[in-house]
């Protein structure tokens, strides 16, 4: 070759090919394709990520699913057991009141035979016989009188309504008067009973 060859050679510019071989061009004017097996491509780890998240999804409705459940069946024990115990105290208030119509009959015949004959002797009789039943009712259902006279005043079970000064140091803080009744329920306080109680003279 020539020297004037040569030099014309190297004057012209050198051509670059360049190849694109990314999968999502086309080899010929390098336009992306529609790749419609893509997911069968994608990494071990994001699939193994994906069915994770699939997983995690599918559980959460179905905790969701049982928590609506349960609460449900929780409702519906909550309405029944209020029906039973609406059921329970109107059968308690039943027989309550069965109880104290014959103590409301008595004094009802007593004020009626005291207003017919005028004899308050019979209306006096009348009202201790039924206090007397109401008292044995009470005794039967386990409620007693809290006696109270004579002993030493108890906080737990008296009410000091009255105080009365002595000079004898033995009848110090003694109860030497009920006022008005006490009554207990078992071991339960239901009513402290009302007492007058002796006080030291200083």
């Amino acid at each position: 070759m020539s020297k004037k060859e040569k030099n014309k050679t190297s004057n012209e510019d050198p051509k670059i090919v360049v190849n694109d071989r990314r999968h999502w061009v086309d080899a010929d004017d390098g336009a992306l394709i529609e790749d419609e097996n893509l997911d069968e491509r994608y990494p071990s780890v994001v699939e193994k990520l994906k069915q994770e998240s699939e997983e995690k999804d599918k559980r959460l409705r179905e905790y969701i699913t049982a928590y609506k459940n349960k609460s449900a069946e929780n409702d519906e024990f909550r309405i029944r057991l209020q029906k039973e115990n609406d059921s329970r105290l109107e059968q308690i208030k039943a027989n309550f009141f069965q109880k104290i119509i014959p103590f409301v009959n008595n004094l009802k015949r007593a004020t009626d035979s005291a207003n017919s004959s005028h004899d308050f002797d019979k209306l006096k009789q009348g009202i201790d016989m039924t206090h007397a039943q109401f008292m044995h009712e009470l005794k039967d259902q386990g409620v007693t009188t809290i006696e109270a006279k004579g002993r030493a005043f108890d906080p737990n079970t008296d009410e000091a309504f009255l105080t009365m000064e002595t000079e004898d140091p033995a009848q110090d803080n003694i109860v030497i008067e009920e006022l008005e009744p006490g009554f207990m329920l078992n071991d339960k306080l239901l009513k402290a009973v009302k007492v007058k109680v002796a006080k030291l003279k200083n």
